[in-house]
């Protein structure tokens, strides 16, 4: 939303156990409001799942954990980005080169992927994604796809 310099979305994580029976997910946030967390085993039922955020450090964040079922695949969360996320640039129009619109771009390294998705965000992670972007009709979105380090 570029009037408020706030992203919102929802990030679909699939997850994979390297620990059997783990019970918690634990994923890097700052300053990210979280709306709701939700759990599916298939992708297509989805059930809202408690949530707790850590103690707040100024560099790193808060850790976002999620308690799993013990068959969940994917964890769904609902969640909006503060105005100074550091990990996303909003210029006004008079900043761009053609000066008629406004323009946004995120800026993951080295850890400010977690101030605009919550996610596990250390470079020995991969991360690969999908996104639909919803801008004003003027404007283009263009994202670039595959895997990257901390980089949705």
């Amino acid at each position: 939303m570029f009037d408020r310099h706030v992203l919102e979305g929802v990030a679909t994580l699939h997850i994979e156990r390297l620990i059997e029976g783990a019970g918690v997910l634990r994923l890097d946030t700052r300053g990210l409001s979280i709306t709701t967390v939700e759990l599916s085993d298939d992708g297509s039922d989805w059930t809202e799942t408690p949530f707790r955020l850590g103690a707040a450090d100024p560099i790193l964040g808060t850790a976002l954990e999620v308690t799993l079922s013990p068959t969940a695949t994917q964890v769904r969360v609902a969640y909006a980005t503060s105005p100074g996320a550091s990990g996303v640039q909003w210029l006004e129009p008079a900043q761009t080169a053609g000066k008629m619109h406004p323009f946004m771009f995120t800026q993951s390294q080295a850890i400010h992927a977690r101030s605009w998705i919550p996610l596990q965000d250390t470079p020995g992670v991969r991360v690969t994604y999908r996104a639909t972007v919803r801008t004003p009709s003027a404007l283009r979105a263009v994202t670039t796809t595959g895997s990257a380090p901390s980089a949705p």
